[in-house]
């Protein structure tokens, strides 16, 4: 993977890529503070032909600090910089929990930048979006979890602090995604683990095109990395 920076209004924004855009660019929004977990993400896009970008939102990962916490709308808004500056054309665009409330508005407010939008175990469903109920499922996904994915994030988590992800964290439950996604023109699909106690079967279907992944949870890309390009391949067939 190539480390690529990219000087924006809050700060420059770090990005791995890797692969060469025979069948397109892929650019991926990580979840709650963390990106680590989705690199093999990128390879396994790669290697399937697509050229697969993974940006870290300032504050975040090895992009530079904003000169404030940043929440859902700030980080699309930097995301649709970033996308200009890259000037990557209509790509698919890829969100991973939180990352789809990110995604969403990017293409919302973009439609031009977006050609497809995945939502990969999107955030949270209406019925859980406040502190304690939120804190519950987390927690009950954490216990459904490989014990080495939280290693992966710890650093990442200390990196940001508790006030950027406490920040994020409230904008996450206050945010409409349906709302958002009303608002969206191009295709959507919807990518869930079968064990994810996040984001709820009733409630990813209605959000999109559905695929179900069986044996995994919310963190899906870490045990799964493949699934992505899969379903983009799948679709290229259909």
């Amino acid at each position: 993977m190539i480390p690529v920076w990219t000087n924006t209004p809050f700060g420059a924004v770090h990005a791995l890529t890797e692969g060469s855009p025979a069948r397109g660019e892929v650019v991926i929004m990580p979840g709650l503070g963390v990106s680590v977990y989705l690199r093999a993400s990128v390879s396994s896009l790669a290697a399937a032909g697509f050229r697969a970008w993974l940006p870290d939102p300032p504050g975040f990962g090895d992009s530079e600090d904003p000169p404030r916490s940043l929440g859902i709308t700030d980080i699309a808004a930097v995301a649709v910089q970033w996308l200009r500056l890259r000037d990557l054309g209509g790509v698919t665009l890829i969100g991973h929990s939180c990352g789809t409330q990110v995604a969403a508005h990017v293409a919302a407010t973009a439609p031009e930048l977006v050609q497809r939008l995945i939502l990969g175990s999107p955030t949270v469903d209406p019925r859980y979006r406040t502190w304690p109920k939120a804190l519950a499922r987390w927690l009950r996904d954490g216990r459904r979890e490989p014990g080495s994915l939280t290693k992966t994030q710890r650093p990442e988590w200390r990196r940001a602090g508790p006030g950027r992800l406490l920040r994020l964290t409230h904008s996450m439950l206050a945010d409409d995604i349906e709302t958002t996604l009303g608002r969206v023109k191009c295709p959507v699909s919807v990518i869930r683990g079968e064990r994810d106690p996040i984001s709820t079967p009733e409630w990813a279907r209605s959000l999109g095109h559905y695929v179900e992944l069986p044996g995994v949870a919310h963190a899906f890309p870490y045990e799964a990395p493949a699934s992505f390009a899969e379903v983009l391949l799948e679709s290229e067939q259909s």
